[in-house]
């Protein structure tokens, strides 16, 4: 049986439990932070301590404790730093067993069970301390004298929202910026694009070979170029020089005919791999003669028909069209760089992409053979970027919204400010360019000196420093004196605490 309760999983084994039966139930348990093994006693799995290494490594991370009643057991598992205890009552109470090591936690243990030393000053000396003590607090109140303190927080007004268009970047012919930023780079890039072949061009090849001519006659006979022969399909060749086939003779012995023959050059009439033909082929003459016959005694080869891609204008324009993407993506990857080397304080934007090249040019590559369909350009570039600190734009903003504020002698919260970018920056020639909206609550400043001077030695009445307070155009919340029985407000100003707290928005929404 398995039961989990609060991230604890307790496996019940029975005394025939094998160490593979243990392995299989801590391996089947659902997900929990500790399992614990209860064995009865006499397990084969509590034998030996090799056993329990095993069941040990089969939890895995999460923490295994046993328990059992066996106490050479518990031994064996203190030997591979498996917690064990006697019942799950002790597991509980944490309880470490006897058999396991005195390590740092059962030291404390032990520690802890000792009786605490006692020491203590008599009672004539803590009676003295007690006398110095409330002399000296007679003494301090005597000079300090009464305090108070009196929160108050000022009336807000909301500021905005208002856009600003501010540009971060180095001081150039665009004008002073907003923000100082400094330029990264820039730095060259390069981008290969490929590209597809989609034009063709074919090239055609005639097979050639040999025709063997043997004379049927006593009389030489002209062989002249252009004779036609072809085989009994009609595949056709020509001859490609002129020749003589020597005559043949008769003689008084056997062999008593000597055929002429004569080997001549031949090539096919149309071109492609049809040429290619096996040897005794090529076995008729047009127009048919009777004075000689022919056939070929090899076969002849080289006939071929080859379709080569050819990159067309489109093909290369299209290319073309990549590279400043390819070079996008590459001038991304330079401004990583330069982010993961930037210091902790710094955020940095880009990327501005300049393409100055892009290899070979178009009048080389056109109409030009490509290699597997396929050809390659080259586009180079260079990348550059800026860096700013990352509190920008907030700080920028937040130092426009005080400006607005001061113009009706208010001021406000820097802290509360809302900043938000509107969209995304766009990267220039000239830096960084931000649409930023701002808003905040704007308060007049609180005359501390002035609330003190007019609080001074008035009876300590809620609803009268109320009035006080709040004829000055701040809003009161609370006050309270030390000590708390004190009827009046100090009579030294430097006695008076103004607490200023977050200020009271005047209509609701206010930010």
């Amino acid at each position: 049986m398995t039961v989990t309760v609060a991230g604890r999983a307790l496996i019940d084994l029975g005394a025939r439990s094998s160490v593979l039966d243990a392995v299989d139930r801590v391996a089947a348990t659902p997900n929990a932070d500790e399992v614990v093994l209860s064995i009865a006693a006499g397990a084969p799995v509590l034998r030996s301590p090799i056993f329990l290494e095993v069941v040990r490594r089969a939890a895995g991370a999460r923490r295994i404790a046993l328990v059992t009643p066996d106490a050479r057991a518990r031994s064996l598992a203190a030997a591979v730093h498996m917690p064990a205890f006697a019942s799950v009552a002790a597991l509980e109470r944490h309880e470490l067993d006897a058999t396991e090591p005195l390590g740092p936690a059962r030291r404390a243990a032990i520690v802890s069970t000792q009786a605490p030393v006692r020491t203590g000053a008599s009672p004539v000396r803590r009676a003295s301390v007690a006398g110095l003590v409330i002399g000296a607090l007679l003494v301090a109140l005597a000079i300090v004298g009464p305090s108070a303190t009196v929160v108050v927080a000022p009336v807000a007004q909301p500021l905005g929202p208002i856009e600003y268009q501010v540009r971060a970047g180095p001081n150039n012919a665009a004008g002073v910026p907003d923000i100082n930023a400094t330029t990264l780079g820039p730095a060259n890039i390069t981008a290969k694009i490929g590209g597809t072949a989609t034009g063709s061009r074919t090239e055609d090849t005639k097979a050639t070979g040999i025709e063997r001519f043997s004379n049927s006659t006593t009389s030489d006979i002209r062989i002249a170029k252009g004779t036609i022969v072809q085989t009994s399909d009609g595949v056709r060749f020509q001859t490609t020089k002129d020749e003589v086939l020597p005559h043949s003779s008769i003689g008084p012995l056997p062999p008593f005919v000597t055929f002429g023959t004569v080997d001549v050059a031949i090539e096919a009439v149309n071109p492609g791999t049809s040429g290619n033909v096996a040897t005794g082929r090529i076995v008729q003459s047009v127009p048919s003669s009777s004075s000689y016959s022919v056939t070929n005694p090899v076969a002849t080869t080289g006939g071929d028909s080859k379709k080569f891609s050819v990159i067309t204008l489109a093909d290369y324009q299209l290319a073309a069209s990549k590279a400043d993407g390819e070079l996008k993506k590459q001038a991304d990857a330079q401004v990583a760089t330069w982010t993961k080397n930037a210091a902790k304080d710094q955020t940095v934007y880009g990327v501005l992409v300049t393409t100055s090249l892009v290899a070979p040019a178009l009048a080389e590559m056109v109409n030009k053979d490509a290699a597997n369909g396929t050809f390659e350009l080259t586009a180079t570039g260079t990348a550059s970027a800026y860096s700013l600190p990352s509190s920008e734009p907030r700080t920028t903003i937040v130092k426009k919204l005080l400006i607005e504020a001061q113009k009706a002698g208010n001021d406000i919260v820097p802290s509360a400010a809302n900043v938000e970018v509107v969209g995304t920056p766009t990267v220039d020639s000239d830096g960084v360019h931000f649409l930023v909206r701002g808003k905040a609550s704007q308060f007049p400043p609180v005359d501390e000196a002035a609330i003190r001077a007019a609080l001074v030695g008035r009876p300590l009445d809620v609803h009268e420093i109320q009035g006080v307070v709040e004829a000055r155009g701040v809003q009161f919340q609370r006050a309270f004196a030390w000590p708390n029985f004190w009827p009046r407000m100090p009579l030294l100003e430097s006695r008076i605490q103004i607490q200023k707290e977050a200020p009271a928005a005047s209509v609701p929404g206010t930010p």
